[in-house]
């Protein structure tokens, strides 16, 4: 007896799902993408508990007639491709005829659509149809999705958060609303209104809607091509940068796709702008011929092979850098600089901030030692819990990594010159500077004073909605690092408080940089791991700059508070302090010794 046996539809279908329907927002892809195909002007998305509960997806495209909406749950039914030939001509988002049987082979799907006057109503579950009938006439086509993974529980048990499905739907339909900007996307969840865009067909008003007025007043737009393709979309000026390459949109005939080769060279382009760590903000959209391109070599389709793909790789690379030459050409005319200045420690100005539980005098002079942590001594601090680890880790510290240095001046503005008996000094007062505040910060990280300052202009932080959603659900990570906020409008914080002793002018940047930690980790996020990583980028922003011209008196100081660290040979980022020239080695240069 044969033990080999064709399949029965019922079960092909529910294996097809497991390629097609991973997650929430694989649904929303699929049918959010029927929905472009059939010309709509208008896509509603409608999600209760992140999608898990229900998905309702509403346009106004074309729709479709009866006998079409019955075999549309059929495994390979399209009306996109005809012939072989079609396959290398794709103009449509979907064309492989999987995408509703696989959703209906594992969920309960209701399907309302309509093309002329008499509309059609389907109720599928679990790949069989229950009821079809005939429904009331309106434009387009609604399918509403629920019980999911019903008959898969493995799957279903293997479901992220409602934050994370959430989080990942919103991102997808930013793509596609930065794909498509002449329709209106509209994203709600549980009533609540995630992304509204108005489908007048201009890009940077999506991007406004999506990231905020800020980022988008940093955009710049680039448009080029040469005989195969057409590149268009916005840029972001370098200083506009994110730690991940989720804000890099490329976009092909309208496809939404992830290309590693691409964003290596969108990257790359940026390299002298910017820090490699960084990535820019970028909507790009490539306009070519469907014969020159092939977008079968994936299930999901966010990929595709390219025809002459060298010089679609130097149109893009060319068209950002001679954009960004063109901007940061133009002059701008800096303040005069001081030619000597007394240095000051610029961790905080109380005169300009609101400190939190120390309106009196004596309390602001207690928290104001406190801020400029002084390793010598600690008898004016702040009585409190960690008062007994303070004053241990100060005991502890080394008094003698450093020989006595005396100063004799200032070589090139960033060299202090020291000699002693024993030869010649030469100290990097930045690299200095931020392994002393590399220490104090810490310290303060891993041993967190309770005080806090309100600011007094506000700190508003915009982000997309999918990075507020995750930053909602790692909110306890704020509180950890003394940082207070809440919700203002749809996609941006307002910051309440922050610690004291974050460097005056870079509070915002220094937040950012936490939210933006919290996104890329989320429930990874490793507070040691941060709190070093944060330590270095405050420690940099505090220390005095290179050609910035101090006085023997806080030269002194540098030296002196140098002394007292740990490792006073090295920067936070592994640069020399100090070097050392000796008495023989200066000898023997100018042949005094042999």
């Amino acid at each position: 007896m044969s033990k080999i046996k064709v399949m029965s539809e019922h079960l092909s279908n529910k294996i097809a799902a497991g390629e097609v329907v991973e997650k929430v927002v694989s649904i929303v892809k699929e049918l959010v993408e029927n929905s472009v195909d059939a010309n709509a002007s208008t896509i509603k998305i409608d999600l209760r508990e992140a999608g898990l509960r229900e998905i309702i997806v509403t346009d106004d495209g074309i729709g479709m007639e009866r006998e079409d909406a019955l075999l549309a749950f059929q495994r390979h039914a399209t009306s996109k491709l005809y012939t072989d030939d079609d396959l290398f001509f794709i103009k449509s988002l979907g064309f492989r005829g999987e995408a509703l049987p696989s959703i209906a082979a594992v969920s309960d799907v209701i399907l309302k659509t309509c093309q002329n006057e008499i509309g059609t109503f389907i109720h599928i579950k679990g790949g069989n149809i229950v009821e079809e009938k005939s429904s009331e006439a309106r434009n387009g086509t609604q399918i509403i999705v629920t019980n999911l993974f019903y008959n898969t529980p493995a799957r279903l048990k293997h479901l992220s958060s409602p934050y994370s499905e959430l989080a990942n739907v919103v991102e997808y339909v930013n793509k596609m609303a930065l794909s498509y900007p002449h329709i209106k996307f509209r994203l709600t969840n549980d009533e609540k209104e995630l992304l509204n865009t108005d489908g007048s067909g201009k890009l940077l008003k999506v991007i406004k809607a999506i990231y905020g007025l800020e980022v988008a007043k940093k955009m710049l737009e680039i448009n080029t091509s040469n005989d195969d393709y057409e590149i268009s979309g916005y840029i972001s000026l370098p200083e506009v940068n994110r730690s991940s390459r989720n804000h890099m949109t490329v976009l092909v005939n309208g496809r939404v796709i992830k290309n590693q080769i691409l964003n290596r060279i969108i990257n790359d382009a940026y390299s002298s702008f910017k820090e490699d760590s960084r990535y820019p903000i970028v909507v790009i959209k490539i306009n070519v011929d469907p014969s020159l391109i092939d977008v079968n070599i994936h299930p999901s389709k966010q990929d595709i092979k390219f025809s002459n793909f060298e010089d679609l790789k130097n149109l893009i690379s060319n068209a950002i850098i001679d954009t960004i030459k063109t901007k940061l050409l133009i002059p701008k005319i800096a303040p005069p600089k001081k030619e000597l200045r007394q240095y000051e420690n610029i961790s905080l100005n109380l005169e300009r901030s609101i400190v939190s539980e120390a309106d009196s005098q004596d309390n602001k002079e207690r928290l104001n030692n406190l801020i400029n942590f002084n390793y010598e001594s600690n008898n004016e601090l702040d009585s409190n819990d960690n008062e007994e680890s303070q004053e241990q880790y100060i005991e502890k510290l080394p008094d003698n990594n450093l020989p006595e240095l005396y100063p004799i001046g200032l070589a090139l503005g960033t060299y202090i010159i020291c000699q002693n008996e024993s030869g010649i000094y030469l100290i990097d007062q930045h690299a200095a500077e931020e392994r002393i505040n590399y220490e104090k910060n810490s310290y303060l990280l891993a041993h967190p004073p309770n005080h806090t300052i309100e600011p007094l202009l506000p700190i508003i932080i915009e982000l997309p909605i999918n990075e507020v959603i995750i930053i909602k659900e790692n909110f306890e990570v704020l509180s950890k690092l003394n940082i207070s906020a809440e919700l203002f409008g749809t996609n941006s914080f307002r910051i309440t408080s922050h610690p004291t002793w974050f460097p005056k002018g870079h509070e915002k940047e220094i937040i950012q940089k936490v939210f933006e930690e919290i996104v890329l980790k989320g429930t990874n996020f490793d507070l040691a791991k941060f709190n070093d990583s944060l330590a270095k980028l405050i420690s940099c922003k505090m220390s005095v700059k290179a050609n910035t011209r101090i006085t023997i008196e806080a030269q002194e100081e540098i030296i002196n508070k140098l002394r007292k660290c740990h490792n006073p040979f090295n920067c936070p980022h592994g640069r020399p302090t100090i070097i050392h020239f000796t008495i023989y080695e200066i000898e023997k240069m100018f042949k005094r010794s042999l």
